[in-house]
């Protein structure tokens, strides 16, 4: 009789351990998917921040907190002071660019190597998209230094926008990209701007992007009479 038990047990257990390696996988993969749903909802969020809503901090510190609960490191941009929009263009804080980019400099000069790019260029684009405020975010989702999207960040295999090396390099191999495909430093900013798109097609020249290369322009001269 024990012996019968003994087998039926057996054949009970070689029945449900498909299903029970089937959950631990399972489990596994809800696991993946919950941090990468966290990381989604932190970036909302700081985005919301970067937009000026009151709520979108506390609501990034409560996921932070769920995020340590589940033993993941949060990312450094969640933990960040919160970002002001108008930072790159406020006064104050361009009289205090010029002490911030030297931190940047091997990298600035490292990617100028690499992508056969003045120095002076890179800071400039640096100085115009976030006045080296490596946290930033813009209204439309570019992030970082060289104020990268998400997609354009994917295709050139930028995988943390707000790594500096990797938005640095990043960013000038884009430049690069745009000044072999254009060969003219103003399409390329364009195309940096606003798109690659503009300059294919001969669209007309949005007014923010004027304004853009313009200041491009001023801050690339004022920084090649200093190197």
């Amino acid at each position: 009789m024990n012996s019968i038990k003994c087998l039926f047990s057996i054949i009970v257990l070689l029945f449900a351990w498909p299903f029970f390696h089937c959950e631990v996988i399972h489990a596994d993969q809800m696991d993946s998917f919950h941090k990468d749903f966290l990381i989604q909802r932190m970036m909302i969020a700081k985005i919301r921040e970067f937009r000026g809503d009151v709520m979108a901090r506390p609501l990034l510190v409560s996921l932070t907190k769920e995020a340590k609960n589940i033993g993941m490191k949060p990312p450094k941009w969640s933990h960040s002071e919160p970002l002001i929009e108008n930072f790159k263009y406020n006064s104050r804080a361009r009289n205090k660019v010029n002490t911030k980019f030297k931190r940047y400099n091997p990298l600035i000069y490292k990617a100028s190597r690499i992508y056969d790019l003045p120095p002076a260029l890179i800071k400039a684009v640096i100085h115009a998209e976030s006045a080296f405020v490596n946290g930033a975010i813009s209204r439309k989702g570019a992030q970082g230094l060289m104020q990268l999207m998400p997609g354009t960040a994917e295709d050139i295999g930028v995988k943390n926008a707000f790594d500096p090396r990797a938005n640095i390099f990043g960013g000038s191999k884009l430049l690069r990209k745009y000044l072999n495909e254009f060969g003219s430093l103003k399409k390329s900013l364009i195309a940096y701007n606003a798109g690659p798109e503009w300059v294919r097609k001969r669209k007309g020249l949005p007014n923010e992007t004027r304004t853009y290369i313009r200041r491009v322009i001023k801050y690339y001269h004022s920084y090649k009479r200093q190197i």
